[in-house]
């Protein structure tokens, strides 16, 4: 069997090289800039030789030969190679509704519509627990709505109807004499975070104990998160979800989880049950708000804070507070590019700042969660 060219053009080069890596092919750069990958003994050997470039005219035939290669030594269709090739680039998360809201193969563009805006609310708010330590937010952080807009809506599948949204993760191939990389990206802790949360939120509605979801939140879904699920699952006439998650192979396969864990949502109060969470999740939120007001001592930017476009995410500022409750404490906070360039001035010219926000206990510092309204004094 032989793979189509419409096929072989869905395979990208690098994901491919990435692929042999991180199957344990060893990698050669030959005189004539092509590359040479090798598996196995040096006397038996199986190669595959790539271009350096997708620009290079044999780039397709190249690919083509090694998908033949991939599938004769794995024993796999081409069709399940080529997957596993754009995958490695990938976390995946699938979602599959029920049969009740197919018809021939199709549902309503509404409720397509519906399951992809809440999907992607879903993901933004599982970046934002994962870069906050809060249990809501009233506006989601600018990283994690990059985060969602980079996920890409993938190929539809039959069955029960299902979409894929794939969750990009940059690359974990460690070149020679280069640092490995310290943590994995957000892009695989936000999806991992998920993973974690859909299997409390099981247990959760197995048990019918919207509690365990409050216990859990630090580690799982946030408020939002669980708004975003449930009305997921109230998308018109489905009443339920399955929700699977493949794992790049090339940044580990969480162990809590495992490769490919499946989610089903089926119990009747299951939206009930996680808006119940959401509820009290928001009413732990708002006993912990608080405005602090004080000088900034401590300024921390990785990034160049006179120029405001090379700044990316978020910075961290220690702000001195005389608190009622605590006395004299200091508070770490991470401001979004605008606000820290304020900042900066502000500790020039000693100035006051205010910023409200969710006042965590402290660690090695106290922090100030989803800080908004910040204020020059």
């Amino acid at each position: 069997m032989t793979s189509e060219p419409d096929d072989i053009e869905r395979v990208p080069l690098g994901s491919l090289k990435r692929y042999l890596a991180t199957a344990g092919w060893r990698r050669d750069t030959l005189r004539s800039g092509l590359e040479l990958y090798s598996l196995g003994p040096a006397s038996d050997e199986i190669e595959i030789v790539l271009p350096g470039t997708s620009r290079a005219r044999d780039a397709l035939v190249r690919i083509a030969q090694a998908v033949h290669t991939l599938t004769a030594l794995e024993g796999r269709d081409p069709a399940e190679i080529i997957a596993a090739i754009r995958a490695i680039s990938y976390d995946l998360i699938k979602s599959r509704l029920p049969d009740s809201v197919i018809r021939h193969d199709t549902i309503k563009l509404g409720t397509a519509e519906e399951f992809i805006r809440r999907m992607a609310r879903l993901l933004a708010a599982s970046a934002h627990a994962e870069l906050h330590a809060s249990a809501y937010f009233t506006r989601v952080d600018g990283v994690a709505q990059r985060y969602a807009d980079e996920c890409r809506f993938g190929h539809t599948f039959r069955g029960s109807f299902g979409f894929t949204v794939e969750s990009p993760v940059g690359p974990n191939t460690i070149e020679p004499g280069a640092a490995a990389p310290e943590a994995p990206p957000l892009e695989r802790r936000t999806v991992h975070r998920l993973a974690r949360g859909l299997r409390v939120i099981e247990g959760a509605i197995a048990r019918e104990d919207p509690s365990e979801i409050v216990r859990g939140y630090e580690a799982g879904l946030n408020a939002n998160a669980c708004d975003e699920l449930a009305a997921l699952v109230e998308v018109p006439h489905a009443g339920e979800v399955m929700i699977e998650i493949v794992f790049s192979r090339e940044w580990g396969i969480p162990e809590d989880v495992g490769q490919a864990p499946v989610f089903e949502i089926r119990h009747a109060r299951s939206a009930e049950i996680m808006r119940e969470a959401a509820k009290a999740l928001r009413h732990s939120d708002e006993e912990r708000r608080r405005t602090i007001v004080g000088k900034i001592r401590t300024l921390h930017s990785m990034e160049n804070p006179s120029d405001l476009f090379s700044i990316s995410g978020t910075q961290d500022v220690i702000v001195e507070w005389d608190s009622d409750e605590h006395g004299m404490i200091r508070v770490r906070v991470s401001l979004p590019p605008e606000e820290y360039l304020q900042a900066v001035d502000a500790h020039k010219t000693g100035r006051m700042v205010s910023i409200h926000g969710e006042l965590k206990p402290p660690g090695r510092f106290w922090r100030l969660e989803n800080p908004r309204d910040f204020t020059l004094l």
